[in-house]
């Protein structure tokens, strides 16, 4: 997929390290040097930069330069990236988890079963609804209360790059001027997405029912003590939300959603990239970056 703003180095830092093993008997000494250091310190890597592995080693910053180019990268830059999509992406850190305080490291495992969880929906029919909606509806209308009101609009945006008219809705101040329209019709290829989490809004409920009595198809993305959403709503996604730490977790929440967000990238693509690098001009010529 399309990466934004951001750039990133074209392969993993898996691929490196075999680059590394591979092309270790045939690399110059000093970049040899900086290579096999790698190799035997891989779980140690990720605080490191290309100047300070450099000093470990005893070589010139301009080697490791030198040797990730020489692998097909661009320079010290591609080696930080690798390392920080690795080891804070990949969930590897040169901290042992035993250093762990006990109920961080029992929080830890509990925020690892509910991302699991949550990608462990996206095989059952739910989610197979949910992905036909988000990626096929004519329009989308995003809605959230309480303390994941900014999960929603955020989530609005970003499907809002993934694909056209997405509209963020607020019950309270529009008062549901959005779904006034003499063409009832056109409502029923829309869905409506609501996100929201115990103690739940007391609209949320009635707003599913205004939306569906209107034709509108309708995705939850909730707590595990959403009860109620099962027999209103079209499609429900779940996320664990109990981890053991002072509030409840909003992590499966924003993984359900940045996964929704992907379904509906990927099932247009074309579409997507164009809306990406159209975002990306407009962005630019606002100054805003």
């Amino acid at each position: 997929m399309s990466l934004g703003f951001a750039s990133y180095p074209s392969g993993s830092f898996v691929e490196l390290m075999d680059k590394l093993e591979d092309g270790l008997p045939n690399l110059p000494k000093q970049e040899a040097r900086v290579a096999q250091y790698m190799l035997l310190n891989v779980t140690t890597l990720g605080p490191e930069t290309g100047k300070s592995l450099a000093i470990r080693v005893g070589v010139a910053e301009i080697t490791v330069g030198r040797l990730m180019r020489r692998l097909g990268y661009n320079g010290t830059k591609d080696l930080k990236e690798l390392l920080r999509q690795h080891y804070a992406v990949g969930g590897n850190t040169s901290v042992p988890q035993h250093d762990l305080a006990p109920h961080l490291r029992q929080a830890l495992e509990a925020e690892i079963s509910v991302i699991r969880n949550v990608f462990d929906q996206t095989t059952g029919k739910h989610w197979d609804k949910a992905s036909e909606l988000v990626s096929q509806s004519s329009s989308i209308f995003v809605t959230g209360f309480q303390s994941v009101s900014g999960l929603a609009k955020d989530f609005s945006v970003r499907l809002g790059l993934a694909r056209p008219k997405v509209h963020y809705l607020s019950p309270h101040d529009g008062m549901l001027g959005e779904w006034i329209t003499h063409d009832q019709a056109s409502s029923t290829t829309e869905c409506l997405v609501l996100v929201d989490v115990v103690p739940y809004a007391k609209e949320a409920a009635e707003l599913i029912r205004i939306s569906k009595e209107q034709g509108r198809k309708c995705i939850v993305v909730s707590d595990e003590f959403c009860h109620w959403s099962h027999n209103l709503a079209d499609a429900v996604i779940y996320a664990p939300s109990i981890t053991g730490l002072y509030l409840e977790s909003t992590v499966g929440i924003n993984i359900a959603l940045s996964l929704l967000t992907d379904v509906a990238a990927r099932k247009n693509a074309n579409v997507s990239k164009q809306r990406l690098e159209w975002w990306k001009k407009n962005s630019r010529r606002l100054n805003l970056f």
